[in-house]
């Protein structure tokens, strides 16, 4: 790969860098310190998504670029070179390898699986502790792939904390903003199934967007889904996009939904995520490179 750009955060810490692929592909990996003991380097799965969720950047760019699945050395070579960059591999500090950049890695496992197993081998290279997140829609036409995650992650006793990307709590309007995701009973029982089998984490993601998910009912739903599941939730700042007339909700509306956690002892945090100014927040997608450097 070719390193295209790196870029820097002015707001925060994060760090942006950009490399064309041999297939003249663009893709980005994020490093976040954000000054809780551990180094996080956020990483695609695949160059792309197509999953067309309404909210995410990604969905204006399908149709004029190519989707393709990454490789394991296209990863292991983007980490290393971000390792080597920042000096980290001298750290005695924990390091976060976070799946949650482009694409879906649920459409991606073998991929993903293999190169965690390569990421947890920096363990004998002087990092103390190598461990992971990986974030999930749980694409409705390959829920099977699921498993075979949770069979690679079961198998390889990887440290790895699943976040679900959950968002709404009903079905119809997930499938309006989700549309190729599981419903939602299934998506529950499928982190459910994984939390009990591997004894990892899991987490929901929720992004609150004003007038569309962040009524007194959503409350009540996500609480009552919730209850009693050891399941905590992160409530993110919505990273609005020019394409669409929606924008995120007030703090005030993060109230009810407190309101109702608090009843039933759920644990969750309201979660702006970094990287915003530099397109590399949740949902955030390439700054036009593929214009910008095309002839590269």
């Amino acid at each position: 790969m070719k390193l295209i750009e790196i870029i820097k955060s002015k707001l925060d810490s994060t760090i942006k860098y950009v490399f064309k692929t041999q297939d003249n592909l663009f893709i980005e990996f994020s490093y976040i310190n954000k000054d809780d003991g551990k180094d996080i380097i956020c990483i695609p799965s695949q160059n792309m998504c197509n999953l067309a969720c309404k909210f995410c950047h990604t969905t204006d760019y399908i149709g004029k670029i190519k989707v393709r699945n990454l490789e394991t050395f296209e990863l292991v070579e983007g980490v290393f070179y971000i390792l080597n960059d920042l000096n980290i591999k001298q750290h005695e500090r924990v390091l976060l390898i976070s799946f949650m950049g482009t694409g879906e890695p649920i459409l991606n496992v073998d991929t993903v699986v293999e190169s965690m197993i390569e990421f947890k081998k920096l363990e004998e290279s002087g990092i103390s502790y190598v461990r992971f997140a990986i974030a999930t829609s749980i694409p409705k036409y390959k829920w099977l792939n699921f498993y075979k995650l949770v069979d690679g992650i079961k198998n390889n006793n990887l440290p790895v904390k699943l976040h679900l990307s959950l968002h709404y709590t009903m079905d119809i309007l997930r499938n309006e903003w989700m549309p190729a995701s599981l419903d939602i009973m299934s998506s529950l029982s499928c982190v459910d199934f994984y939390r009990k089998l591997t004894k990892n984490p899991v987490e929901i993601h929720y992004t609150l967007i004003e007038g569309v998910n962040d009524t007194e009912q959503d409350a009540i739903l996500l609480s009552t889904f919730l209850k009693d599941k050891d399941i905590n939730v992160k409530f993110l700042f919505y990273n609005e996009k020019p394409s669409i007339d929606f924008h995120a909700s007030s703090k005030e509306k993060l109230k009810v939904f407190k309101r109702y956690f608090d009843k039933y002892s759920i644990d969750h945090e309201y979660y702006v995520p970094p990287g915003l100014s530099i397109g590399a927040s949740c949902g955030a997608f390439l700054l036009d490179y593929e214009t910008k450097y095309k002839n590269l």
